[in-house]
């Protein structure tokens, strides 16, 4: 009886019954994504993490992982951490997808930093119309649209006094990517209100 129960409870073991992982299973990276991204569409940004980390070290040459960990560190207030992730997983990236997914935490990394010319920068390097024609992203932050990319820059602008009241198109101009969104001229009295108006389309 004994020596029987032992073997049923060896079998059960190596058939990972309760959750347990069979030995010599394959880890599926696409499986450990949606893992983490079900994880951090949960707040539960330590874990999606840990979900993470652990999927780029089973392939280092894919994006997604990068991605995930990037976004989690943004979220785990760690923007400077954040940088050097998203800027990492830039060499692996082939789908427009996983490149607004970047371009998007990426940016607002930098503006968390404080680092304004630097977001600048990024959308003069990359195709902003492109990206806004791939909305909405897949996994995560699903509200997140084609205003949003806008805003980032408009606050970046707009944090190096780089604003006008006068109707141009000068692409570095805050009230030139507010217009963009408002789709009709916006006028603004003072710094203050147009911060305002900033905030409120970020925030919609």
């Amino acid at each position: 009886m004994t020596r029987t129960f032992i073997i049923v409870v060896t079998i059960l073991l190596l058939a990972g019954c309760g959750g347990g992982i069979t030995a010599g299973k394959k880890v599926n990276y696409d499986d450990l994504i949606d893992s983490g991204w079900e994880k951090y569409n949960q707040r539960a940004y330590d874990e999606a993490y840990q979900i993470f980390v652990s999927t780029r070290k089973s392939d280092s040459t894919r994006p997604e992982a990068y991605i995930g960990c990037g976004w989690t560190l943004l979220k785990r207030q760690h923007p400077d951490s954040a940088v050097v992730v998203f800027r990492a997983g830039y060499e692996y990236i082939t789908t427009l997808n996983d490149s607004v997914d970047t371009l998007c935490g990426l940016s607002g990394s930098y503006l968390a930093n404080g680092e304004n010319a630097k977001v600048v920068d990024l959308f003069k390097q990359r195709g902003v119309d492109d990206y806004e024609s791939s909305f909405p992203l897949k996994k995560h932050d699903f509200f997140l649209d084609e205003v949003d990319l806008e805003m980032v820059q408009a606050l970046a602008l707009y944090r190096m006094g780089l604003y006008s009241s006068a109707e141009s198109e000068d692409p570095d101009n805050a009230v030139y990517h507010v217009n963009l969104v408002t789709l009709t001229p916006y006028e603004y009295t003072d710094p203050q209100t147009l911060l305002a108006k900033i905030e409120e389309l970020r925030d919609k």
